[in-house]
């Protein structure tokens, strides 16, 4: 079989070449958000992971998925409004919908296994936290950021350009603080491995903790490999 992947490729390109493959890598907490420009060799070797393993794993995935990606949008070739639409139809209205509903379960957990568990005081600081900025965040993004690049997209000046590669600095500077605190958060339940002593819903709220993390891993590749790069260079 020929490998698609070789470890020189950058990380972030793997994702979008082959987005299922955002999930291996998240398990084995490599980092193609931030760090999505680095070689996906050396994340392997910064991990003290198998090169070979996981290329092949990597390589494998694609394969297998080949097919049903074909019929998949590739977004690094479509327009910038239409990308914008999609992050807002795709990944806010998600959060929109999942936070609350996780914000009750692990108040739940958080009272009722606390005494056992007090890992949970870290898990519901940190969560509670996250879901403030998150919803700050795509509010910005909504009310503030977007409309800002759309306008650019019809009508392009310096000036335009200039403000917008400040708001997107700090847009950058927020998603490195949330991708921060889920690594914490999966650091703070095992990998959201519930324990043996769990109820159903503790089981659920990591469950859903781990989906999380996947879709604003998405997300937040969509914006800082994607969109920001079309907008600004």
């Amino acid at each position: 079989m020929k490998s698609v992947f070789d470890p020189t490729v950058e990380t972030r390109k793997v994702v979008m070449k082959c987005p299922r493959a955002g999930d291996l890598l998240k398990n084995y907490r490599i980092d193609y958000v931030q760090n999505g420009s680095k070689p996906i060799g050396e994340a392997i070797n910064e991990r003290s992971l198998n090169s070979i393993d996981v290329m092949n794993e990597l390589n494998t995935l694609y394969e297998k998925n080949r097919d049903n990606q074909r019929g998949m949008t590739k977004w690094e070739k479509q327009k910038v409004n239409a990308l914008i639409q999609y992050i807002i139809d795709a990944h806010h209205s998600y959060l929109y919908m999942v936070l609350p509903k996780l914000q009750s379960m692990i108040t739940t957990i958080f009272n009722k296994h606390v005494g056992t568990h007090p890992e949970l005081s870290h898990v519901h600081y940190l969560f509670s936290i996250l879901k403030i900025e998150l919803e700050q965040h795509i509010l910005i993004e909504e009310e503030l950021i977007f409309p800002k690049i759309l306008a650019y997209e019809k009508k392009p000046t310096l000036n335009a350009l200039i403000d917008i590669k400040e708001f997107v600095e700090d847009l950058k500077r927020e998603h490195e603080h949330i991708s921060q605190f889920l690594k914490d958060m999966r650091e703070f339940t095992n990998d959201y491995k519930a324990p043996d002593d769990a109820c159903e819903t503790y089981r659920l709220a990591y469950v859903k903790l781990d989906e999380l993390e996947s879709d604003l891993f998405q997300h937040l590749h969509l914006e800082n490999n994607l969109l920001f790069p079309r907008v600004i260079g």
